[in-house]
């Protein structure tokens, strides 16, 4: 497995991933993407990584900036996704693995999260992978008729 910036090569199979595993369990809004175009301006070449096993992106990471504060510029929010054909195989945790390293290179101190509480195996693997819970926006989204919490989580990459 390669782990790498996203290139507009990935996108195809980057929008069907996202489409495939994004829905009202983990997330309050599923976002379908309708094309390469679209992808790519919300996502331009490169502001992704990307795990590649034999030609194949198996997951992804996006990280941002929360705000556009320079007092701010030591956090990245980051989200990720692994398609289900390589869940239970390591791939989210190199990813994780992966972006301590990105993020310890480029001066991050802090790396956070949101988690909708109902996604208890997303909540449980980011505390295997060491990330805390912070907070706790409760009943922030109305999903499938009851209230769900939004989970801050976070981990600090200083030694």
């Amino acid at each position: 497995m390669v782990i790498r910036s996203s290139r507009i090569e990935d996108y195809e199979q980057l929008i069907k991933l996202e489409n495939l595993i994004w829905n009202y369990t983990n997330t309050p809004m599923p976002i379908v993407w309708e094309s390469v175009a679209d992808y790519a301006q919300h996502f331009p070449p490169g502001s992704m990584f990307v795990a590649i096993e034999n030609g194949r992106v198996a997951g992804y990471m996006s990280v941002k900036y929360p705000t556009p504060l320079e007092s701010n510029c030591h956090v990245w929010e980051m989200a990720i996704g692994v398609h289900p054909d390589f869940q239970g195989k390591s791939i989210g945790s190199k990813l994780l693995q992966f972006l301590d390293e990105e993020g310890k290179k480029r001066g991050i101190r802090k790396i956070s999260l949101r988690v909708l509480s109902t996604n208890t195996p997303a909540i449980s693997f980011y505390k295997r992978n060491g990330y805390i819970k912070q907070g706790v926006l409760k009943g922030e989204f109305f999903l499938n008729g009851q209230y769900v919490d939004d989970i801050l989580m976070y981990k600090e990459l200083v030694d």
